[in-house]
């Protein structure tokens, strides 16, 4: 089995993703793995109790990442309030030993900015990646451990930018097949990158056995 698409929004069994849900709606199915997270859409969610619900729920063997977490300068809460939120989901990142998936919307300064700041020790994955070229340069001066998954659409150049070893994919929304999307960004590199997104998926969810795998998001 082979881990490709680190984060999608369909229902399990998805037995090549990670299943990306808020905290509150969290029911695990065998063999599934999850990502939990407040998304920044969803200021309702963003009480101290529902943090405090991510912290426990988010400590089963199924989580392997927290998040969605960011920032969306178009859409949400202020966005005092979004960074508030976020902060609190890196520490419980950083507490729990588990990547960070990142939300960015507008917000490239504000996310390098924090990682600057906290120095984390987890990788943070940039999800649904279509930012240029120059913000690929901007996250990866902040970290080295900066990932970035490309789902149905992206910049082409910004693809070509990615470390390999930094490279993702994702369905999110999409109702393409993970395959068909690695198959595209295949042939913008020319090269197959579908073991090079597995072994990258794999090494990043840890956690998760060597099988198929990927990273979904329900909220």
């Amino acid at each position: 089995m082979m881990i490709l698409d680190c984060h999608t929004h369909r229902m399990p069994p998805q037995p090549q993703a990670v299943i990306c849900v808020s905290p509150a709606c969290f029911s695990p199915v065998a063999g599934q793995s999850y990502s939990l997270g407040i998304h920044p859409w969803n200021p309702e969610e963003a009480t101290p109790e529902n943090l405090d619900l991510l912290l426990t729920v988010a400590r089963a063997p199924e989580v392997v990442a927290i998040g969605e977490a960011g920032v969306d300068a178009l859409r949400g809460a202020p966005l005092y309030q979004q960074a508030l939120t976020f902060r609190r989901q890196i520490e419980i990142s950083e507490q729990l030993e588990k990547p960070l998936v990142i939300h960015d919307v507008k917000a490239h300064d504000t996310v390098a900015g924090l990682r600057r700041d906290f120095r984390p020790r987890q990788p943070w994955i940039l999800h649904g990646f279509r930012a240029k070229p120059s913000v690929v340069e901007m996250m990866l001066k902040a970290s080295p451990d900066f990932y970035f998954s490309f789902g149905e659409k992206w910049n082409p150049d910004s693809l070509r930018a990615v470390p390999r070893d930094r490279l993702l994919a994702e369905t999110d929304e999409s109702a393409l097949p993970i395959e068909e999307i690695i198959a595209r960004i295949s042939n913008i590199l020319g090269e197959d990158v579908t073991s090079t997104i597995s072994a990258n998926t794999l090494r990043l969810f840890r956690g998760v056995e060597s099988t198929s795998y990927t990273v979904r998001n329900l909220t």
